[in-house]
C-alpha cells in the first residue's frame, strides 16, 4: 500500500458553523435513532445521536482542530485527516456488534448495528461540510428502516417462506402434545423445536415457525395467546 498523499489544511471555519455542523450531525442522527427507538432496538435514539455527534466531532478536530497547537504549520508538515475516519469505521463495528443479540435460533440487532454505521458516516459527511449527502444517507437510511418495512412482506409474500421465532411460557399441566397439535391445527408448520426446563415445573419452548403467505406474525402471535395452557407469548420483532 502507498503512502497517503500529502494534503494542505482547508480553511477553519467559524465556531459558529462547527457547533452549527455538530447540532446538524445530532439532528439527522437523532432522526434515524427515534425510528429505531420506537422498534425497541437496543441502541435507539440517545445512542444514534451520540455516534453521530462523536464521529462529526473526532472528524472536525482531526480536520482543523491541530493547527490551534502548532500555530502556523511549516511546509514540511503533512497531515492525512482520512486516517481518522478509517479509525471511527473500525471503532464503530464494535458498538455495533453489541447490538447483534442472539435469541434462540434466531439473529437480531443486524439492522440496528448496520444504522449506527451509516450514522457515523453521516456524522462524517456533516463534519466536512456535505450538507447534501448527509441528508440525502439520512432519507434514504429512513426509507429503508421505515418505508420499505412495510412494503417488503408484500413484496416477498408467495416468493419465499417467512419464518418468525416465538416463546411460549406453559402451564405446569400444560402438555408438548396438545401445544404441537394446536400448532399444526392453526396450518403452521414447525422447523425447529427448543424446550427449557424451570423451577416449580415451569417450561418455556422456543418455536421457529414457518408461516403461510396468508399468515402475519401478528396473527399467530394473537392465535398462540389464545391456545389454553399457554401463560405468557413472545415474538422477537
Amino acid at each position: 500500500m502507498g503512502a497517503a498523499l500529502p494534503c494542505d489544511n482547508p480553511v477553519m471555519p467559524q465556531d459558529w458553523e462547527l457547533a452549527l455542523r455538530l447540532l446538524a450531525a445530532a439532528g439527522l442522527g437523532g432522526l434515524i435513532g427515534f425510528e429505531r427507538e420506537i422498534r425497541d432496538q437496543p441502541a435507539g435514539f440517545r445512542t444514534h445521536i451520540l455516534v453521530a455527534v462523536g464521529s462529526c466531532l473526532f472528524a472536525i478536530v482531526s480536520a482543523y482542530g491541530f493547527d490551534a497547537f502548532l500555530g502556523f504549520r511549516p511546509q514540511e508538515i503533512r497531515f492525512d485527516p482520512s486516517r481518522v475516519a478509517a479509525q471511527i469505521v473500525t471503532g464503530i463495528g464494535f458498538l455495533g456488534a453489541g447490538a447483534i443479540i442472539r435469541y434462540g435460533m434466531t439473529v437480531r440487532g443486524l439492522t440496528t448495528a448496520a444504522s449506527l454505521w451509516i450514522v457515523a458516516a453521516i456524522g462524517l459527511a456533516v463534519a466536512v461540510g456535505q450538507w447534501i449527502t448527509a441528508g440525502t444517507a439520512t432519507a434514504i437510511t429512513l426509507v429503508a428502516l421505515w418505508a420499505l418495512r412495510h412494503i417488503r412482506p408484500r413484496l416477498t409474500r408467495g416468493l419465499k417462506p417467512e419464518h418468525e421465532e416465538f416463546f411460549l411460557d406453559l402451564e405446569p399441566t400444560t402438555s408438548l402434545e396438545s401445544v404441537v397439535r394446536h400448532v399444526h391445527e392453526a396450518g403452521l408448520r414447525i422447523d425447529h423445536l427448543q424446550i427449557e426446563e424451570g423451577g416449580e415445573g415451569e417450561r418455556a419452548v422456543s418455536l421457529v415457525l414457518r408461516l403461510p403467505p396468508d399468515r402475519s406474525p401478528e396473527d399467530v402471535a394473537a392465535l398462540l395467546t389464545e391456545a389454553p395452557g399457554i401463560r405468557n407469548v413472545g415474538w422477537t420483532r
